[in-house]
């Protein structure tokens, strides 16, 4: 069991019953109070006005995913806010991260506190932070919460009185709320509905994976048109049916058939927490998050002729770099978690922002990555366009470029993960050099680009004991030659 709580890239996690635990979680809640009442207490000494007593406590709201014990993760959360004097709402259902998100806005919310792990394996869970604009909350804010969590969590006194505190079944009903009425209104007045109703004339599949966007997803497009919405893996499953809950490659395989058993023309799917997405054409060929963000930006500049910058993430196809440079888009790269492109967002002028995990936002959206929301922008480029997406990703390729991706993920050893870092600090791999690859793009990782502009990428993950490697190039050939040098470089390190 680790001994200390530290935040990666999107929050807090571990492996439930040995990690992550009750214990931590009431702990994370105990130093978020402290650090939200410490802050209240300064802006009433700075403000000049006088408020109304109970009118300027903290608010948080707390939701939580279909994981295992989430729900009972979320309640011991909101039972140490309420005893630290935060006033606390809590989802009365399972919700996606991006319900959340919009109910600290709808809510005007100092904090939302999501429990979930997304797209781990079912072992994990997971505590996330929302600041009040809706995103994911930067340094500023969890520095100084990982500070106190941390303190806090060495006092054994304090740590026991927590653990033993507990509020009545019947105060923990009278804080749950719906916050899903306010979130479809709010994604809905984001799309055109009308040209979605007007040619939505097909049949849709929806694969929430077990997740928390089961039944919400279908509702939404069920309401958009008479044709079939069909769903899978829509009931509660922790074992997420043996397969980690992220919209990629062979975990649709089951999405695949069905599609394919159905003449399905499009199937979109969730991750564990909604807020990612991954799709399959008519065919049933993977749609990624790569190829939605070109289809989408594409449409954005084209159709509806934004303008302004793009922020990706550094393991997001080198596509989007083409897209720019043909309409003459700002280009901003940046390490992988969303929490970066949040910060762009939040800074003014971007038009798309997008990771290669499947989080992707546009302009005028709270600066948070919705996979659901991202799903009706794509049915909306389809309706627009009067194409199924094989037709539009055709017209991608002729126009910038074929590409294929994958990312491959091994699990290592926090001690071999420094040993893989330090061998790649030191020098460009030998087996990397005689391919014709000079010094690595290091941001949050080793990127390392061959003349051809194929690339190969490894980067040791911030929240989880594994080493990922990523590729691209223009064949499957190619691609597959690219995983195995990388392959190589980590057996050479003691994998």
């Amino acid at each position: 069991m680790e001994n200390e709580i530290k935040f990666g890239t999107d929050g807090w996690r571990g492996i439930t019953g040995f990690d992550f635990i009750d214990e931590k979680v009431r702990v994370i809640s105990a130093g978020i109070s402290v650090h939200l009442n410490e802050k209240a207490n300064l802006e009433k000494l700075r403000s000049v006005k006088v408020k109304k007593s109970g009118g300027d406590k903290p608010k948080v709201v707390i939701g939580y995913d279909t994981r295992f014990l989430s729900d009972k993760f979320a309640e011991s959360a909101a039972e140490i806010f309420c005893k630290s004097g935060i006033v606390a709402s809590l989802s009365d259902r399972f919700i996606t991260t991006p319900v959340l998100s919009n109910a600290v806005v709808s809510q005007a919310a100092d904090l939302g506190i999501m429990i979930t792990a997304s797209h781990n394996p079912y072992y994990y869970n997971g505590y996330k932070i929302k600041a009040a604009y809706g995103g994911s909350a930067a340094a500023d804010i969890i520095s100084p919460i990982e500070s106190r969590v941390s303190s806090l969590y060495k006092d054994s006194a304090f740590v026991k009185n927590l653990n033993n505190f507990k509020y009545d079944s019947k105060y923990l009903k009278t804080l749950k709320i719906d916050f899903l009425s306010a979130y479809k209104n709010f994604i809905l007045r984001m799309v055109d509905c009308e040209t979605i109703k007007k040619n939505f004339n097909f049949a849709v599949l929806v694969d929430p994976m077990y997740g928390a966007g089961q039944k919400l997803f279908s509702e939404i497009l069920s309401g958009l048109s008479s044709s079939k919405v069909f769903e899978i893996h829509s009931v509660i499953n922790t074992y997420f049916g043996g397969i980690n809950p992220e919209p990629i490659g062979d975990n649709l395989k089951d999405a695949e058939k069905f599609l394919k058993d159905n003449k399905c023309m499009l199937a979109l799917c969730l991750d564990g927490d909604g807020d990612r997405i991954g799709a399959l054409d008519e065919n049933g060929g993977f749609v990624s998050s790569h190829h939605i963000f070109a289809v989408v930006l594409d449409y954005l500049v084209r159709r509806k002729g934004f303008k302004g910058k793009v922020i990706k993430t550094v393991t997001t196809s080198s596509i989007i770099d083409r897209i720019c440079l043909k309409y003459g888009l700002e280009l901003v790269v940046k390490p992988v978690g969303f929490k970066h492109i949040s910060e762009e967002i939040l800074s003014g002028g971007v038009i798309m922002g997008g990771e290669e995990s499947g989080g992707l936002w546009i302009n005028g959206y709270i600066p948070e990555r919705d996979g659901i929301f991202m799903g009706l922008v794509l049915l909306e480029v389809l309706c627009s366009e009067k194409k199924s997406a094989g037709e539009i990703l055709k017209g991608i390729y002729d126009n910038f470029g074929f590409f294929v991706y994958r990312r491959q993920d091994y699990e290592v050893e926090n001690a071999k993960k420094e040993k893989i870092k330090k061998l790649l600090s030191s020098k460009v791999p030998d087996i990397l050099s005689a391919e014709g690859a000079g010094s690595p793009i290091t941001i949050d990782g080793f990127k390392y680009f061959l003349k051809d502009g194929s690339w190969i990428m490894l980067r040791p993950s911030g929240t989880e004991a594994v080493v990922r490697i990523y590729a691209e190039s223009s064949s499957e050939e190619k691609l597959n030659h690219l995983h195995l040098l990388g392959r190589k470089i980590l057996e050479s390190s003691g994998l």
